[in-house]
């Protein structure tokens, strides 16, 4: 009888210990451009993300070095014009609390006006998502950029 409890008490131990760590082997990648536009986003993704540290692995990564062209290749990031983008653990599309489909892709909803880099994402998305794996989706799905002849380019591009 004792062995039984024993062994009902190692199992239990060994599965909270799995729960608090499993978002911790989670990475969020972090693709920014060393350009205003994309440090004023950044400087907010990492406010936000601050919060997160004890969860996640979060990883910073210049869009423009070329020791990150492989990854931006892998997550099927676009490989031009990319201004902003958050990943985490490989996925960049979720669903919103008001069940649209968006992508961390882009500049976020409080940089309207930008130009024509104008993701669908706030940061709020991006908590929620954060705070519930489940809103991501499997597929990645990049958003489609608005190409009117009226939209400019990001300012300091």
């Amino acid at each position: 009888m004792k062995s039984i409890i024993y062994a009902i008490f190692i199992i239990f131990i060994v599965s909270l210990l799995s729960c608090s760590q499993n978002k911790k082997n989670i990475r969020i990648h972090v693709f920014y451009k060393n350009r205003t536009p994309s440090l004023k986003v950044l400087d907010a993704v990492k406010e936000l993300l601050d919060g997160y540290n004890d969860n996640y692995e979060i990883i910073f990564l210049d869009i423009e070095d070329e020791l990150n062209f492989d990854l931006i290749s892998k997550f099927n990031l676009p490989e031009t014009h990319l201004p902003f983008a958050v990943v985490i653990d490989g996925k960049y599309t979720a669903i919103n609390k008001d069940k649209e489909l968006i992508s961390f892709v882009h500049f976020p909803l409080f940089m309207k006006g930008i130009g024509r880099h104008e993701g669908n994402w706030s940061l709020d998305d991006l908590s929620n998502a954060l705070n519930d794996n489940t809103l991501l989706l499997e597929q990645n799905i990049l958003p489609e950029l608005n190409e009117d002849e009226e939209t400019t380019q990001c300012e300091d591009e």
